[in-house]
């Protein structure tokens, strides 16, 4: 019998991004949550430069997770529409002074350079 793999199982376990995230109110409850820690870890600690996440990104982790590529923008993008105006607008107000909602790509930078300036 061939076991179900779970995100968590996947995604290599990168302690201070989950931990950090969980600070803002992002569980993992949300299947975006894994994706997120993904990108973000290929973000800072492997200092990769991304162009296009709808070009790189999100191609790779719908291979990596047996998923379509729009499914996994729709899982960040259901993230923020959750959450942005509940908890991270206050948390995030000082990397995001707009007032509208940020895209897909905004938002993923935005954590990113929150993550960052919160190193201890």
């Amino acid at each position: 019998m061939k076991k179900t793999l779970k995100y968590e199982d996947i995604v290599a376990p990168n302690y201070y991004v989950m931990g950090k995230m969980r600070e803002l109110g992002i569980t993992d409850q949300y299947t975006g949550f894994y994706f997120l820690v993904d990108i973000l870890d290929q973000l800072i600690n492997e200092s990769k430069v991304v162009r296009s996440f709808s070009r790189e990104v999100y191609p790779m982790l719908a291979k990596k997770y047996h998923k379509n590529d729009c499914t996994i923008e729709r899982d960040i993008r259901n993230i923020i529409n959750v959450l942005w105006d509940y908890r991270l607008k206050s948390k995030l107000s000082l990397f995001w002074q707009k007032n509208e909602k940020p895209s897909c790509c905004e938002f993923i930078y935005i954590i990113k350079n929150y993550l960052v300036m919160n190193i201890a």
